[in-house]
């Protein structure tokens, strides 16, 4: 049978006719094309933005644990702070460093690793490129009753992303002429918990830092006078989550002694020496 095309005039087919699918044309496509890439324009920074802001709150989550663990040590040890214990050079006394003390604390295993943590110091089963011991293999060498077989402090990976603010510590305090008090190792001597920086994020050490395998910074060092930013990026990693590096408006966490934790820039905690979150004394 022949087919046919509708005619307009004659209400009829067009004897010897067949109907032709009418395709895209090439200005079409490239219409098309555009709108497609201006949305993938427009998505792919807020997908970006989303990923780095559940990272961020990832971190502040890890804060405020190791905030409640730390709660509960101080109350099983008659209100006294954990410790720092890992050097930023020399040999450490890794035993009571507070990855160690806190662990019994946690209810569960403390999440040291913070996310978005690339610092090659960590050791290859964590993604760096360390050849130190990890906590876990330290633990495993100085936990089994031998102590024949313990391993040398000095050569040790990345343990946490974390660190403390070493006024509130014991043995890593700053020396007296820079503290009112000789130490502030215990809730009852700081005026201020809730305004007093307590944890914070440690420098990954891409631009070499021996304070990336450290378990706190020496916040009384960073005013130089010139730019406690970039000296305090030399041992905390302050622009974690915005900002430019070694800058004022650099973005990070931070935890607080009451037990809360906030995302903050270096200004709002750091001016300098007369004007900080690390001092207890001075902490507003």
């Amino acid at each position: 049978m022949m087919n046919t095309l509708f005619h307009p005039e004659h209400g009829t087919r067009r004897p010897g006719t067949t109907a032709r699918r009418r395709g895209f044309t090439l200005v079409e496509l490239l219409v098309v094309i555009a709108i497609v890439a201006l949305l993938v324009g427009v998505l792919l920074p807020a997908l970006a933005s989303a990923r780095r802001t559940a990272r961020m709150t990832k971190c502040l989550v890890n804060m405020r644990t190791l905030e409640q663990a730390h709660a509960m040590y101080a109350d099983a040890n008659k209100g006294r702070f954990v410790d720092a214990g890992l050097a930023h050079g020399g040999l450490g006394t890794p035993g009571r460093s507070w990855p160690v003390a806190l662990a019994e604390y946690a209810g569960g295993p403390l999440i040291l690793h913070g996310p978005g943590d690339n610092s090659p110091r960590w050791p290859t089963s964590e993604g760096g490129t360390s050849s130190g011991l990890s906590l876990e293999q330290y633990l495993s060498l100085t936990t089994d009753g031998d102590a024949s077989n313990d391993p040398p402090v000095g050569n040790l990976a990345r343990w946490t992303s974390y660190g403390l603010n070493n006024y509130l510590t014991a043995s890593k305090a700053p020396p007296r002429e820079f503290m009112k008090l000789a130490s502030y190792d215990s809730l009852v001597k700081v005026p201020r918990p809730a305004a007093t920086v307590h944890f914070l994020m440690m420098t990954r050490g891409l631009d070499g830092s021996s304070f990336a395998t450290s378990d706190h910074v020496h916040a009384e060092g960073w005013d130089d006078g010139v730019s406690p930013a970039a000296t305090a990026a030399g041992e905390m990693d302050t622009w974690a989550w915005g900002g430019k590096a070694r800058e004022a408006s650099a973005v990070a966490n931070y935890g607080f002694l009451d037990g809360h934790a906030s995302t903050l820039k270096f200004s709002d905690v750091y001016t300098d020496f007369d004007h900080n979150r690390f001092y207890p004394e001075i902490a507003q």
